[in-house]
């Protein structure tokens, strides 16, 4: 019997107390869960089976949102599992395959059936460790692209000395975190909008959710982690194929028949996502997964699990975006953003102050190709008058200066 009303809720309330912003907690949570349920269980959907596994990166500035803290809550709860194999921090690809390969399982369906599985979860505070270098770590990326999918049949790898190597029905899990700029040194651009980034979850977040100079350690924190565990020891115990109740196949076909991967209305414009538009239904099923095993054992999809898994992708579709610009592929994707932050924060700034800010980065020639950027995406507006009426180029946020306007207008 479960305790807990939903996991998920009661996660959440646990790691309330802490620094982290809510949305790292939310998916640190969500990874958890997917890590727990591993290849026992998977959507029916006609001839395609989707497994709950996701690739989560957690994205933030360095020491901002506090993404290794959030990782470091939800790992203490999944080490408490046995049957939740985690591999290292930092690997290969050969060293992965052997973990995959060593902890390969026997089950058996409900129906009898065995099911010979690899289930692993990798957890990486510093994403960049893991991938290695852009120079090297193509067999990396391939790697992961490949074994996302969650094959059915056995995969199977030459060795140097062991000949051909045989891993039975593989299940892997993702649940790492990186800054703006590591992601950029890790990934080729031949990486970004298709391939790997296409299947990752990139969760950003600006700022920690709030100061706390003594997370809690209280009773009644510590009885509430004692009921998560126990919890999440019967969500490692679902087996089976999850169902769309009747209701939930109409609601389903009806909104994945309206859903247009290139909708101009789309939360995220950036057309480097439109890989990962393409992946968005599939997304939410997996997550939808999570969101049932969250409150119960049941193997009955509902049309609210499935609108529940669309707010939790949309929360961060909308954010998205922040994040893998980072990445960019444009060669000042990372002075745009530093201009674009100064600004913000000073509201209304002198070009010679800002220069002056700024010049150990960014030549003056390359400042005119940043500077045009920033105001061409609508985010900096050039003026040329001072906010007390000094002459001189300066440059506005246009955010702020939109509302300042505004204000005028009223007075």
């Amino acid at each position: 019997m479960r305790v807990l009303e939903d996991w998920l809720d009661s996660y959440l309330k646990y790691v309330d107390d802490t620094e982290p912003a809510k949305i790292f907690h939310k998916w640190v949570g969500l990874t958890i869960i997917a890590g727990a349920l591993r290849k026992k269980v998977s959507l029916g959907l006609g001839r395609i089976n989707v497994y709950p596994n996701m690739y989560v990166v957690l994205v933030a500035e360095p020491g901002i949102a506090r993404k290794s803290q959030a990782i470091d809550f939800g790992h203490d709860i999944m080490t408490q599992i046995p049957e939740i194999v985690v591999s290292a921090d930092a690997t290969t690809k050969e060293a992965l395959l052997d973990d995959l390969e060593e902890y390969a399982v026997d089950e058996q369906l409900p129906d009898g059936t065995p099911l010979r599985h690899a289930s692993l979860s990798v957890i990486s505070r510093e994403f960049e460790s893991f991938l290695g270098q852009k120079k090297e770590n193509t067999k990396m990326l391939v790697l992961l692209t490949d074994l996302f999918d969650c094959k059915e049949i056995p995969w199977k790898y030459r060795t140097k000395h062991s000949g051909t190597n045989t891993i039975p029905s593989i299940f892997l899990n993702l649940l790492a975190a990186t800054t703006p700029d590591s992601l950029a040194s890790c990934l080729p651009t031949t990486a970004i909008g298709g391939g790997l980034t296409s299947r990752m979850i990139f969760v950003w977040a600006e700022k920690k959710h709030k100061k706390v100079p003594r997370p809690s350690k209280s009773p009644e924190v510590l009885h509430l982690r004692d009921l998560l565990i126990k919890d999440l020891y019967l969500i490692s115990r679902i087996v089976g194929q999850y169902q769309f109740s009747p209701a939930c196949v109409k609601e389903w076909d009806n909104w994945y028949m309206n859903y247009e991967e290139l909708d101009n209305n789309r939360l995220c414009k950036d057309p480097s996502f439109n890989g990962w538009y393409s992946r968005k239904p599939m997304y939410i099923l997996k997550v939808t997964q999570c969101v049932v095993a969250a409150k119960n054992s049941s193997l009955v999809v509902e049309w609210k699990d499935i609108q529940k898994a669309i707010s939790l992708i949309e929360e961060v579709e909308s954010l998205m975006g922040r994040a893998f610009k980072a990445v960019g592929r444009s060669l000042v994707a990372n002075e745009v953003d530093l201009v674009m932050t100064l600004v913000k924060n000073y509201k209304y700034i002198s070009e010679k102050d800002l220069m002056n800010m700024v010049w150990k980065d960014i030549d003056s020639t390359k400042f005119d190709n940043v500077i045009s950027t920033a105001i061409r995406q609508g985010n900096v507006k050039r003026m040329y008058k001072g906010p007390a009426g000094e002459g001189g180029i300066w440059y506005a946020n246009a955010e702020w200066l939109s509302t300042q306007n505004n204000r005028n207008v009223k007075n």
